[in-house]
């Protein structure tokens, strides 16, 4: 991996509504770049009721997103809140797509897989059907200061 992405920071590997500069941006202060990549051994799971994802552990499946590199720590807190009890951060190997390097990340993994069903998230539904519903109900009430309103 080069230099070029070492920094002060935490690379974030996201996989749902974050991947959009809508939610992102609303989230966090700083301007960050991004790199396609793979979480290999997880799974992409629909939240019944929602129109956000949740990754879980799965050995043969692979989940793409996006890492956002050397997110800076007020960020990091941002990113905490904003995803909220439901999630854990921790800190996984990523796969880049464009080189094939690996390189560490936090991600967000869904802490209660029992209210999971079989249905896999779509990109595609989530585009089309469900980002103007979860800016409204997710995006829309939040505030800098890490707290619902």
């Amino acid at each position: 991996m080069g230099p070029e992405f070492e920094q002060d920071g935490k690379h974030v590997f996201v996989y749902g509504s974050l991947m959009y500069l809508p939610v992102w941006g609303q989230v966090v202060k700083g301007v960050y770049p991004c790199l396609n990549a793979i979480a290999k051994g997880y799974k992409r799971h629909a939240v019944p009721g929602e129109t956000y994802p949740a990754m879980v552990a799965h050995p043969t499946a692979q989940v793409q997103g996006l890492v956002w590199l050397n997110v800076l720590p007020e960020d990091i807190k941002n990113l905490d809140a904003f995803e909220g009890p439901e999630y854990e951060r921790r800190e996984i190997e990523v796969l880049q797509n464009t080189s094939g390097e690996t390189l560490k990340a936090q991600t967000y993994i869904w802490l209660n897989p029992d209210v999971l069903t079989e249905e896999l998230w779509s990109v595609s539904r989530f585009e089309a059907e469900g980002m103007q519903a979860f800016l409204n109900k997710h995006v829309g009430s939040w505030n800098r200061t890490g707290q619902r309103k």
